[in-house]
């Protein structure tokens, strides 16, 4: 039974979810970046014709044409890593390298990768990534790691994100309001507490008309104008 019920949460999750531009609002990277690193992008070099780059870490069903929360996921860890320095081409090898040490399709989405992927950056980044121990830990203690800390895991798999950690009553579920960010206690999304803010809504006010606390409106809007650029 736990292997079906595993297989029924993955296809939950890997289901498409998102349009590209939501991912990359969730996500809070530049416009265009999921939709290169899940499908793959071209351009032309000079001398050479049209090169083309596969998908840098999803599966994607070609065609597929959405994001699922595994995607978003991967995207938001790509998108950390490369604020942090990492090249395309260095991320493209630490999913390949990722993929054969744990022997996962989606490694940076599983339980294993944060229970042991601070080896594999601190440990063994220089031969798997090809980078120096200090640059490894940066990016497990300043990127990777905080931001698997605010995972919760099904089956060994990421199922849902609390964006501005787990203190915080913002929450990303697959399962409830289309994935959409949401306010945790009462599943209120928080682009609808944003348009009730910008209408000239006191927050007292929305949180009185939605049941919430005020500190839950303040942590919305946080999340909401942290992305609204």
């Amino acid at each position: 039974m736990k292997t079906d019920e595993r297989k029924a949460l993955r296809s939950r999750l890997e289901r498409p979810l998102y349009n590209f531009a939501e991912a990359d609002w969730i996500a809070n990277v530049p416009r265009g970046t999921a939709k290169r690193w899940l499908t793959g992008y071209s351009y032309a070099l000079p001398g050479s014709g049209l090169v083309t780059r596969p998908p840098v870490a999803s599966i994607q069903t070609p065609g597929q044409g959405g994001v699922s929360f595994v995607d978003l996921v991967e995207v938001i860890a790509i998108g950390g890593l490369k604020r942090a320095g990492f090249s395309l081409l260095g991320i493209r090898r630490l999913v390949r390298n990722c993929q054969d040490i744990f022997q996962e399709p989606r490694p940076l989405a599983t339980l294993k990768f944060k229970h042991g992927g601070r080896d594999v950056f601190v440990d063994r980044g220089a031969h798997l990534l090809e980078v120096g121990r200090r640059k490894g830990m940066q990016a497990w203690n300043e990127v990777l790691g905080p931001f698997l800390e605010d995972l919760d895991y099904a089956y060994d798999v990421a199922s849902r994100w609390w964006p501005l950690g787990r203190a915080s009553p913002v929450l990303v579920d697959p399962d409830y309001s289309f994935g959409l960010p949401v306010i945790a206690s009462r599943g209120v999304r928080t682009e609808i507490i944003l348009e009730r803010f910008k209408a000239g809504d006191l927050e007292e006010q929305i949180a009185q008309d939605f049941s919430l606390q005020p500190a839950e409106v303040q942590r919305a809007l946080q999340f909401e104008l942290s992305r609204a650029a």
